[in-house]
């Protein structure tokens, strides 16, 4: 404004503390030091040497970090499970639930990520519903229940579930167990 800078905050809460407010006092500063340029805004593409996004240099760089000839995980979406839990489970099996570990991967200032339960590691989505403790020792019983081969706590939830589904059983008792893997899951 006249060729000065006016910044009007519309924050969704007022600071919170001598540290937020420390914070603000920075970011103003470092605001008011800052020339701003009122040209267009452009995309860039980071991965190529023209700078300009286009979709061949994003493909080039997905193929360089990922392998095309493997085939993708594909979840089972068993219908005699219960929607919410498959879709728990769903998220778990990428680790995008809300762990401990997630959170912080997450941006969430936690100090302390190791399982609450046990001690023994990280809170992961696969630590909470298969390593832990109190996890193997529910895997045992349904394991006992189902009576099916040891269900494999020490792998990741993919491998358990490729493993449930490739039971030497009927269809519908490998849809069963796996309904049954699906509603545990949830309820730990």
């Amino acid at each position: 404004m006249n060729g000065g800078k006016i910044w009007d905050w519309a924050w969704v809460r007022a600071l919170n503390g001598d540290m937020e407010k420390h914070e603000m006092e920075e970011l103003e500063m470092r605001l008011q030091q800052h020339l701003v340029v009122y040209n267009n805004d452009v995309w860039y593409w980071s991965s190529s040497e023209q700078q300009c996004f286009n979709v061949k240099d994003a493909r080039q760089s997905l193929s360089n970090q990922l392998d095309l000839n493997e085939q993708a995980y594909e979840f089972v979406w068993n219908k005699w499970a219960p929607g919410k839990s498959l879709m728990f489970v769903w998220k778990a099996v990428e680790e995008k639930v809300p762990t401990t570990t997630a959170l912080r991967g997450g941006g969430v200032n936690l100090q302390n990520v190791i399982c609450q339960t046990c001690g023994a590691a990280e809170e992961t989505a696969a630590h909470v519903l298969l390593q832990c403790n109190f996890a193997k020792r529910v895997w045992e019983e349904i394991v006992k229940w189902t009576k099916i081969p040891a269900a494999n706590t020490e792998g990741n939830l993919k491998e358990l579930l490729q493993e449930l589904n490739d039971l030497q059983r009927s269809r519908k008792m490998r849809k069963a167990i796996h309904a049954i893997a699906i509603q545990t899951m949830w309820t730990i």
